[in-house]
């Protein structure tokens, strides 16, 4: 769907889960700023890398670390989750995994933890129009909107935005 920005506030995406019938709400965020690069030491860290868009998998790391409850809220308190890139390319829910580390940045903040999300090469990849990796359902999706892969995450969609804010490796 396409939506007015200036609506962002009244904007709340359900996102479906691996698991059939399960989602997870997203609230835009008001505002997208660009990342630090340099932070206090963390109580504690939980480091993720290379999920290429396995959202089973990723969730179960989550659910194991105790960074997430079985309803995708924030549980790790004041700890860091350091994602460190290639989260794009391969498996079938990249845009759910995206939307779920865009959603937990928040819920995150709010209980004094924070949520690290570095691009690494799959992402820059992908965001410059490489796609020798890309699962072939992205490229039949784009196909069928009409439109270059590259446009679903460019400087005019809110995930490419936010992609755009972060630091890289």
């Amino acid at each position: 769907d396409s939506m007015v920005l200036a609506d962002r506030k009244k904007i709340l995406l359900k996102v479906h889960t691996d698991i059939p019938g399960k989602t997870f709400q997203v609230t835009l965020k008001d505002k997208l700023t660009t990342e630090k690069s340099e932070y206090k030491k963390a109580s504690r860290q939980f480091v993720i890398s290379d999920i290429e868009g396995n959202f089973d998998a990723f969730r179960k790391l989550l659910l194991a670390g105790k960074v997430i409850d079985e309803k995708f809220e924030w549980t790790y308190g004041d700890g860091h989750l350091v994602l460190a890139g290639d989260f794009f390319d391969r498996g079938s829910q990249v845009t759910e995994v995206l939307w779920l580390i865009y959603a937990l940045e928040d819920k995150a903040k709010k209980a004094g933890g924070y949520v690290h999300f570095v691009l690494g090469n799959h992402e820059i990849m992908n965001m410059s129009g490489d796609l020798r990796y890309l699962n072939e359902k992205y490229k039949t999706s784009a196909a069928l909107m009409n439109v270059k892969f590259e446009t679903l995450y460019d400087e005019h969609s809110e995930l490419g935005r936010w992609l755009r804010t972060k630091n890289i490796m």
